[in-house]
C-alpha cells in the first residue's frame, strides 16, 4: 500500500479512543483490530482512492490481500482471502454503527458496547488457519512451514504482544508479484479442496438415499386390486414386477389433474385399466 502523505488525516473518535487513518501495518508484528479499522478509513477516503469513491467491498478486498501477505511474510498461514474480507466488513460495520450513533441515543448501553469494542480493538485481528489438515496441505503447496519460533510468535501476538519478527524487514523486500503468486496458488488449492469436499458430500448423500430406498417396503404395481378380483388384466404381460420404494407420507396431497386416474401416488384407480382395455379392443 502507498505511503500516507503529509495531508490532514481522517480521524474518528469512538468513546475515548481515536481512530486515525493509516496506510499499512507496522513491520515485525501482526495487525490488531484497530489497525484494520484505521486502514479501512484510509482506503475509503476518496482522495486516497484516486477516484470518486471506493466501495467498502473493494476496500475490504484490497485490505484482505494486504493482510494475508503480511501474515505470510511471518511464515503464518491464514484462512482464505474471501473469509478475511468478510471478517473485515463485519468488524467495520460494527465500528460504523457505533460511531454514527446520535448523541441522543448514546446511553449507558451504548457506552458499554463502545468500551467493549475499543477494548477488543487492541487485540490481534486473528485470521490464522486453525484447520491442521488444511494447514499441512498449504505448507506442502507453498513450501512455507511453521517452526516452533513462529508458534511462539503467534501465541505472543494473541496475548502480551512483546515479540518482534526479526526477519520481517528482509522478507519485506520480496517482490509483491512473487507473494501474490503464492497466495493465488494457495487460493487455487483451497478451491480444489472445496470442490472435492462438495463432491464427497454429494456422493455421501446419494449413498444414504439409496440405503433408505433399499429399506423401503415392496409394492406390487403391475396388478391392481381390481385385476386380482376378476377385473381387466394389466397393460403389462410380463408377470408381476415388484419395485422397492419408500413409503409415501399419508399427508402427501394428490394433484388435481391426477385425481381422476390415481387413488394415491402409488396406486391407479381400477377403472383406468378397464378403460385402457376397452380402447385396445376397439
Amino acid at each position: 500500500m502507498e505511503s500516507l502523505d503529509t495531508e490532514v488525516r481522517a480521524r474518528k473518535t469512538l468513546g475515548t479512543v481515536e481512530y486515525v487513518e493509516s496506510s499499512g501495518f507496522t513491520q515485525g508484528i501482526l495487525p490488531t483490530k484497530k489497525d484494520v479499522v484505521q486502514n479501512m478509513l484510509y482506503l475509503l477516503q476518496p482522495k486516497r482512492a484516486g477516484q470518486a469513491q471506493r466501495s467498502k467491498e473493494d476496500a475490504a478486498q484490497l485490505l484482505a490481500e494486504h493482510l494475508q501477505e503480511h501474515w505470510l511474510v511471518c511464515n503464518l498461514h491464514t484462512i482464505a482471502t474471501q473469509n478475511i474480507k468478510k471478517l473485515i466488513l463485519k468488524m467495520y460495520e460494527e465500528f460504523t454503527r457505533l460511531y454514527q450513533t446520535r448523541k441522543q441515543r448514546q446511553n449507558q448501553a451504548f457506552s458499554e458496547r463502545a468500551d467493549k469494542f475499543n477494548e477488543s480493538s487492541e487485540k490481534l485481528f486473528d485470521v490464522f488457519c486453525t484447520d491442521a489438515q488444511m494447514r499441512n496441505k498449504l505448507e506442502e503447496c507453498s513450501g512455507i512451514k511453521m517452526t516452533s519460533i513462529e508458534w511462539k510468535f503467534l501465541e505472543d501476538q494473541r496475548s502480551e504482544r512483546k515479540m518482534y519478527y526479526e526477519d520481517f524487514t528482509d522478507k519485506q523486500e520480496l517482490k509483491m508479484m512473487e507473494r501474490r503468486q503464492k497466495i493465488q496458488c494457495l487460493e487455487h488449492f483451497r478451491k480444489l479442496a472445496r470442490e472435492e469436499k462438495e463432491r464427497n458430500k454429494v456422493k455421501e448423500m446419494k449413498f444414504k438415499s439409496e440405503e433408505q430406498s433399499d429399506e423401503g417396503t415392496s409394492v406390487d404395481e403391475s396388478y391392481p386390486a381390481g385385476e386380482e378380483n376378476g377385473g381387466a388384466p394389466a397393460f403389462s404381460l410380463r408377470g408381476r414386477r415388484k419395485r422397492r420404494c419408500t413409503a409415501t407420507p399419508a399427508s402427501t396431497a394428490m394433484p388435481l389433474e391426477c385425481q381422476h386416474i390415481r387413488m394415491s401416488i402409488r396406486r391407479v384407480r381400477p377403472g383406468f385399466y378397464e378403460t385402457v382395455e376397452k380402447v385396445k379392443n376397439c
